[in-house]
């Protein structure tokens, strides 16, 4: 399992590279309910993420916080490409998972009874 708080560095690297990488614009609503998800998952609250997940999620998390890149991240633009391409492969590769988190949150906060 992931630490806590690499799960956090790399969700701050996500959102970092979405914000620099015109190419990830498209993605940010599956971004930040991805990134949702994992923290979720991190605490302990989301327990459904499949072990196909775990595993894909854990090999994009050593590389985006690896420093040595395919093409290294002081070269600006390019250097973010290689993680944007890392990304949006997680996001495809996770986009089933992200629905079913979708209906796990409504589910969740529709659970709510109002007793009056």
């Amino acid at each position: 399992m992931v630490s806590i708080n690499k799960m956090k560095k790399f969700v701050k690297n996500i959102m970092q590279a979405v914000d620099t990488t015109p190419q990830l614009v498209g993605y940010k609503a599956d971004i930040k309910t991805f990134c949702a998800m994992l923290t979720d998952w991190a605490k302990g609250d989301y327990k459904h993420i499949s072990k196909r997940t775990g595993i894909i999620v854990g090999i994009c998390i050593a590389y985006v916080l690896c420093p040595i890149d395919l093409i290294p991240d002081f070269i600006p633009v390019a250097g973010q490409i290689d993680d944007a391409a890392v990304i949006v492969f997680l996001l495809k590769a996770v986009k089933r998972e992200l629905g079913f988190y979708r209906i796990w949150l409504a589910a969740r906060d529709s659970a709510v009874i109002d007793i009056e």
